[in-house]
């Protein structure tokens, strides 16, 4: 049997763990403003086009570089198996509605950097606002929410050495969803911070050998 396999497994995921959230934090620095209005939103990514596709670039390769998901939901389930299962398909659906939403915001960043009309590109956004297109991603985008916080319930023992990063884990999400709702890109900015160190205490558990911690 390969003994090295393991190691390097978590070896990935820490590292994943870190690099992954670091590179979606950078990019939420450099995002521009947002609204929910959409002739706003065109009138400031035609200001700012490529920091809009810069940061939204940025976004996607941090969820593409995330196979820590995976390492994470693993130590969760040796916790909890069932609440660590649930996690996982939670987290890997959200992971899917993500790149999708990040690859839209690439999208029209080209689209109206390119010279697009005015009402085009309200027009498009009006349409994946629309219930058609949001409705359809709402459910991976609440899945992402519910993981991480079934993550916290996971590690939930004052005992646990995960339990202080899924706080802040499950406090940087929070942020992130309230930036979702309230187009305030300060929120996510501070949230992508907050699960960059919760990535980096992971992390460094992970790398010490200290994910088989239980209850």
């Amino acid at each position: 049997m390969d003994t090295e396999f393991p190691r390097r497994r978590t070896t990935i995921g820490a590292a994943s763990m870190v690099v992954s959230p670091a590179l979606m934090s950078v990019g939420d620095l450099l995002h521009p403003a947002e609204s929910w209005n959409a002739a706003a939103q065109v009138a400031i990514i035609a200001e700012s086009g490529s920091r809009w596709y810069a940061a939204h670039l940025l976004l996607f390769a941090g969820m593409l570089l995330l196979p820590g998901i995976l390492t994470l939901t693993e130590a969760a389930a040796s916790r909890k198996p069932a609440i660590g299962y649930a996690t996982r398909v939670l987290m890997l659906a959200s992971a899917a509605v993500l790149s999708a939403v990040f690859v839209f915001e690439m999208l029209l960043g080209r689209f109206i950097s390119d010279g697009a009309d005015d009402a085009a590109a309200v027009a498009l956004i009006d349409t994946f606002q629309s219930t058609a297109i949001s409705g359809a991603l709402l459910p991976g985008l609440l899945a992402f929410f519910i993981g991480a916080m079934l993550t916290v319930v996971s590690f939930a023992s004052s005992t646990d050495p995960f339990r202080w990063p899924a706080l802040i884990l499950a406090l940087g999400v929070l942020l992130i969803m309230g930036e979702i709702i309230l187009a305030q890109v300060l929120l996510s900015q501070i949230g992508n911070i907050l699960t960059l160190m919760a990535g980096i205490r992971f992390s460094w558990l992970l790398l010490r050998g200290r994910e088989g911690a239980r209850v």
